[in-house]
């Protein structure tokens, strides 16, 4: 009976992975049909509430750009997906806009590479907060944060995890108002104090702390920071945290 059932469970596998391949290769061939653009599929993912329709993503060869879509199950019918859903069905609803905002992340990273890495590069060195991974072949990963965003205390907590494959470059700026600058100026003030990676998170997790309140700073750390929150946003960054994996 078990290997029955396990014959079972790989020609499911077997089928469903040649309808994917199916899927792929229909959308492929659609859109370059009534485009004239090469594409490649990069994810598929059927609808919870009807399984005939999927949401792909696909990449353009040119470009690199992804292109969020609403195919049917055959792949002979495609169309460009929005923010823009209704559904009873709020896993869809969630699973839509994630695939979305990713996208539209990804595609604002590609479109302006080569002026947020002048932005970086252009900061002062002082101020960039760089925790060192230890691995030998880390990417170089840059985090725009707030203290006072939940989202930034949340995306602290996996700093970890980022350390792992990456060298992690801290840029805290003062988006949501005065206690945010205060807060931000208050960690360029300590962090001449702290001389490796574990006294910078250390401190990072002290200041990001909901109940701190920050010590009095000189004024030109408050101005430092406002300068630098504005060549933040002179750059479309306009809500954080915004993590950036280096391009060249």
């Amino acid at each position: 009976m078990r290997k029955i059932l396990c014959a079972l469970v790989l020609c499911v596998g077997m089928i469903e992975a040649k309808d994917s391949s199916v899927l792929n290769e229909n959308i492929v061939q659609l859109i370059h049909k009534q485009t004239k653009k090469h594409v490649k599929v990069l994810r598929s993912q059927s609808l919870k509430s009807n399984k005939d329709f999927q949401i792909v993503v696909v990449e353009e060869s040119e470009t690199k750009y992804h292109v969020p879509l609403l195919a049917n199950k055959n792949g002979t019918l495609v169309v460009g997906l929005s923010n823009l859903f209704f559904s009873n069905n709020e896993q869809d609803i969630k699973l839509i806009n994630s695939i979305y905002n990713q996208t539209q992340s990804y595609n604002f990273k590609q479109a302006n590479g080569a002026k947020i890495n002048a932005m970086f590069d252009a900061l002062p060195k002082d101020y960039i907060i760089t925790l060192a991974s230890k691995n030998k072949n880390a990417k170089e990963l840059y985090i725009v944060s707030d203290p006072m965003c939940p989202h930034c205390q949340n995306e602290l907590r996996k700093i970890q995890d980022h350390l792992k494959d990456a060298n992690v470059h801290m840029v805290v700026v003062g988006l949501l108002g005065r206690k945010s600058i205060l807060k931000a100026a208050d960690i360029m003030m300590q962090a001449k104090q702290a001389h490796n990676t574990e006294s910078k998170i250390a401190l990072l997790n002290k200041v990001y702390a909901t109940a701190y309140e920050p010590a009095e700073v000189p004024d030109d750390k408050i101005k430092q920071v406002e300068e630098v929150t504005k060549q933040v946003l002179a750059t479309g960054i306009e809500s954080v945290p915004f993590i950036y994996e280096r391009q060249q």
